[in-house]
């Protein structure tokens, strides 16, 4: 079986057909169907059934899942925990129940960080979320105290009944994929319209775009041409930045920061300049890419600290750059060397 992680007391394990025992006895226990469900499992066939149908299901379409947890010393298993991708969630899902006597001794707390310090690394999670009932104050004390915070409420599909969802991220900054489309949408729309110099696009134009277009620019794919990464407070898509790579054969090696946005109420907050530090990141990532070009408003004098702050220079101003009604706005030209190129060409 596969071993997901170990800790000090702990070892985290993926289940078998023979852990069918210890499920009927963990979804049985009175704590579990009145804070997670009733899974109507009651014999042992209906454990292995639960078991296929679920973890073992998970393992092999998302190489993680719920898994069985042991006491290192006694080699008990003593509850479960595991990562979940979990329909009506965009982010992979954290999940852990423990038999009560093992409550208050740590052990939650201690397989919840191991599975996110291992597996949710190995598979690249950036941020991890976790629903809980309201009512479940000692879950909440739980993630609260590693660190996750309170989002959001959400109804899960087929579920009537709201409940918490709390959040981690592994990673300040998120690259954003498809689900979050409507999101980014609806941020960029509010930017174009908060400060219409700012960008060369406007409300009226993006906001006809149909919804598969913000979606295209989220491709997952990692060499996609596009890359927008955001940042999230209280559950709500607070700040984003995109960046573009050349794909003409003689400026591969450049790449421009674009939609660079943040809230009102999170400005001053530090999260332009991790917006800016991740996208940078993310250029040093491609190996074509030598330098990084941005444009920022004349006179938006925040703005363009900001940007020196995180290493870019300006070279250049062009007037008259974008129409905004019946004005005129220049833009400053800032570049950002990722490493040093050759000034020169050898003549073949």
């Amino acid at each position: 079986m596969a071993v997901v992680c170990e800790t000090g007391r702990l070892h985290v394990r993926h289940f078998s057909l023979d852990d069918a025992p210890f499920i009927v006895r963990l979804l049985n226990e009175p704590s579990f169907i009145r804070h997670i469900a009733d899974k109507g499992v009651r014999t042992p066939d209906d454990a292995r059934t639960y078991l296929r149908n679920g973890p073992l299901g998970s393992y092999g379409r998302n190489g993680f899942g719920l898994s069985a947890v042991v006491h290192r010393d006694s080699g008990a298993t003593i509850g479960m925990c595991g990562l979940i991708r979990r329909d009506g969630l965009p982010d992979v899902d954290i999940g852990y129940a423990f038999l009560p006597e093992f409550w208050s001794q740590g052990y939650a707390a201690e397989a919840v960080r191991g599975v996110l310090h291992s597996d949710a690394r190995h598979h690249g999670l950036q941020r991890v979320v976790a629903v809980v009932n309201p009512d479940n104050a000692a879950s909440i004390r739980l993630l609260q105290s590693l660190g996750f915070g309170f989002e959001t409420m959400v109804v899960l599909p087929s579920e009537n009944t709201p409940i918490q969802q709390f959040a981690i991220a592994l990673q300040p900054c998120v690259r954003l994929t498809a689900p979050y489309a409507q999101a980014y949408r609806a941020l960029m729309l509010e930017a174009y319209t908060a400060y219409p110099d700012a960008f060369t696009s406007s409300t009226a134009e993006r906001a006809t775009l149909p919804l598969s277009w913000w979606e295209a620019r989220l491709n997952p794919d990692p060499q996609a041409r596009e890359v927008v990464l955001g940042m999230f407070q209280r559950g709500a898509l607070a700040g984003v930045v995109g960046l573009a790579m050349e794909t003409r054969e003689k400026a591969r090696h450049k790449a421009t920061l674009f939609g660079m946005y943040v809230q009102p109420a999170h400005q001053r907050a530090g999260l332009g300049q991790l917006l800016v530090q991740a996208a940078l990141e993310e250029a040093r990532g491609r190996a074509d890419v030598r330098q990084v070009l941005l444009t920022v408003t004349q006179g938006n004098a925040r703005a363009q600290a900001l940007y020196e702050r995180c290493g870019f220079e300006s070279f250049g101003v062009e007037p008259d750059a974008v129409m905004v009604g019946r004005s005129y706005v220049a833009k400053v030209h800032m570049w950002h060397q990722l490493q040093r190129s050759n000034t020169a060409i050898r003549e073949q």
